[in-house]
């Protein structure tokens, strides 16, 4: 079962496991919005994969 996390949810982990990430939410909202990371809109909420998130995150390091 994927990990559907908000956005702000999903940056307070990668806060949480790297504190000196230079990631900041509006860049994650950046990424979210032109594509780069899938998501998927329920209601008013934008939820994305946590586990694809750090895999993008890693694989464009």
């Amino acid at each position: 079962m994927p990990k559907l996390r908000l956005i702000s949810e999903a940056y307070t982990i990668i806060k949480a496991e790297d504190p000196e990430s230079a990631l900041t939410m509006n860049g994650l909202r950046t990424l979210v919005k032109s594509g780069k990371v899938p998501s998927c809109k329920i209601g008013r909420k934008t939820l994305i994969n946590i586990d694809v998130l750090k895999s993008y995150l890693t694989a464009n390091v």
